[in-house]
């Protein structure tokens, strides 16, 4: 088996309808279907980045945990992540909802300035400068900081496929929509966890 059929996984979705519904619709409905299997696959690939951020891509380099001061997300918990992934720059932090929340609650976050700029250009404070991404598959008790210039690499296999099929015998027509595609990490101390 070579490395990337261990790191690879086939997403996709199957759309099956008969020759009446797509001839007799009022709306592209096609379009929109194809719009929610791609923001599918777009959070599955998403999913297994994270697992590969915090696992490891098989190849001992899960990430390093760096442990909070407390309980709760404190402001003292994110500087303690910015030094432990120095030589690195933290521009990216992964959270799930619950610590998102806090995280955007936080007095730093409050400051009247920031809410200017976020109301005049709709750019959102963040920490340290980092860039926030929700992750809800993240584990409740975890945040991830990383360089995203440093800590993954995508291996795909082409692009997205589409596929038809028409069936005459049971007058249908089918469409398969599926990319394959796996992470790698590139600098495994990249990416920290901060752990609650």
């Amino acid at each position: 088996m070579t490395f990337f059929q261990q790191l690879s996984k086939k997403h996709g979705r199957l759309l099956t309808a008969s020759y009446e519904a797509i001839k007799y619709q009022r709306l592209d409905i096609f379009t929109v279907t194809l719009r929610q299997i791609g923001a599918y696959i777009a959070r599955e690939l998403f999913n297994d980045a994270v697992y590969v951020l915090v696992n490891g891509d098989g190849g001992n380099n899960a990430a390093e945990t760096v442990s909070a001061d407390s309980q709760t997300l404190t402001y003292g918990s994110l500087i303690k992540l910015w030094a432990n992934i120095a030589p690195y720059q933290l521009n990216t932090i992964l959270a799930p909802t619950a610590l998102m929340q806090q995280l955007l609650t936080m007095t730093e976050m409050k400051d009247a300035n920031a809410g200017l700029d976020f109301h005049g250009t709709g750019k959102m404070i963040t920490p340290l400068g980092a860039n926030l991404v929700h992750a809800p598959s993240l584990a409740s008790t975890k945040i991830i900081g990383l360089d995203k210039n440093c800590a993954l690499e995508m291996i795909q296999s082409g692009g997205i496929s589409v596929d038809s099929d028409k069936l005459i015998d049971r007058q249908l027509d089918k469409a398969a929509v599926s990319c394959t595609a796996g992470f790698s990490k590139i600098f495994a101390d990249s990416a920290k966890i901060l752990s609650l």
